[in-house]
């Protein structure tokens, strides 16, 4: 195999910084792949897209709007599916079974049943199943999952408080937002979507879920007009709640957002250790994507510090291992991983078990909320417990 050829279904938002990553790496020397071809039901926006693409790599993709046409054409030997959530599970399953290998943006899907039958798809088929997640693989993620197991500045981490809560109402009238507030068609709010990253970030820095309580509100109930296939709906996703994570090596964490507060403005994450605190510089569901602070009894350890720190502790191999050509861009990273995952046949950072696991990390907080009570993150990624996702199975007939 020459060159890997990859498919773009689904030209959204999300896809700008999909290209802008691939085009750092083309930049730097990378030559791997080839975007034969985008996908839109809105034509304009593929070409768009298509143009973008045609900046770095030397053929245009050819433009479809149907995906199912693209499928036949066999063009690609793999895709990368940027589209809503509630188009997961449906379109990434007729990519599998089409016998394509795939990588699906956060999350795999809008339940861990719907999840579970495109993982099932991809083992009997023996194909990649990557999910998109890009925030565990940028230099300060990495670096403090580093300095929390090997360099140990502030000892063992003992819990954390990570709280956003503002006044920010989502823009109903944006067609990207109306879907994001019924959770038929997005699978919660936040939780299920900037939450992913934190979900998953959680996971790699402190490793296996014990328990998580959680309260959730939904204070904004404002009737959304023109969602796809609903029309009219009351917006039901959750704008505000309170939780506290519990991890099997007794480290907890507590989380709160709100955006239904109005007068307030916090941003703010503090990881507490035995000799000290790691605070979040960034979006702080976005882990230590944006930087981070040391904070020991006597010194501080700033974001420049901390990059040299940890890049002066890597060999070359490891080095080109999380960052090959220099790269520090996560977007770019995943589908240079999915890449070469097709082309050597190799596992992928986060697969469709691992992508499961995330989501039952987020599942957990709303089957919690529905039972009033701590439910067991075993018994949600088990399937015990499915209360909250059985209203999302039954509308799509998900059995």
């Amino acid at each position: 195999m020459e060159k890997v050829r990859i498919g773009l279904i689904g030209c959204g938002g999300i896809t700008r910084a999909h290209i802008r990553g691939i085009k750092t790496l083309f930049q730097q020397g990378w030559n791997e792949m080839e975007i034969t071809c985008v996908c839109d039901e809105r034509k304009e926006v593929a070409e768009e897209r298509a143009q973008n693409i045609s900046e770095f790599q030397k053929n245009k993709p050819l433009i479809f709007t149907d995906y199912e046409k693209l499928l036949s054409k066999k063009l690609c030997d793999g895709f990368v599916l940027c589209l809503p959530h509630f188009l997961h599970h449906s379109i990434g399953l007729e990519i599998l079974k089409n016998n394509f290998h795939v990588m699906i943006e956060k999350p795999l899907a809008l339940t861990l049943k719907a999840g579970m039958k495109l993982v099932e798809e991809a083992k009997r088929k023996n194909l990649i199943l990557s999910i998109a997640e890009q925030v565990r693989r940028t230099l300060f993620p990495r670096a403090i999952k580093w300095i929390i197991e090997n360099k140990k500045f502030v000892g063992d981490v003992k819990h954390g408080v990570v709280m956003l809560v503002n006044y920010s109402p989502f823009n109903y009238t944006n067609y990207s937002m109306k879907w994001r507030g019924v959770k038929a068609l997005s699978g919660g709010g936040i939780i299920f979507d900037s939450g992913h990253h934190f979900a998953d970030m959680l996971l790699y820095l402190f490793g296996e879920v014990d328990e998580i309580y959680c309260e959730i509100r939904s204070y904004d109930e404002r009737i959304i007009e023109d969602i796809p296939i609903l029309g009219t709906h009351k917006a039901d996703v959750e704008d505000t709640y309170s939780a506290i994570i519990k991890f099997k090596n007794d480290i907890f964490i507590t989380w709160i957002y709100s955006r239904s507060s109005p007068g307030t403005n916090l941003n703010t994450a503090i990881y507490v250790g035995e000799n000290g605190s790691i605070k979040d510089k960034g979006f702080v569901f976005h882990c230590f994507e944006g930087g981070a602070e040391i904070l020991l009894h006597l010194k501080t350890i700033d974001s420049e510090e901390i990059k040299n720190i940890f890049l002066k502790s890597l060999t070359k191999e490891e080095r080109e291992k999380l960052f090959p050509y220099n790269c520090y861009d996560g977007f770019g990273l995943e589908w240079l991983e999915f890449v070469r995952a097709i082309k050597n046949n190799k596992k992928v950072e986060i697969d469709g078990e691992e992508g499961l696991k995330i989501m039952a990390f987020c599942e957990s907080f709303y089957e919690s909320n529905y039972l009033k009570k701590p439910v067991k993150f075993e018994d949600v990624y088990n399937g015990k417990i499915q209360n909250y996702q059985k209203e999302i199975n039954d509308f799509w007939k998900i059995k």
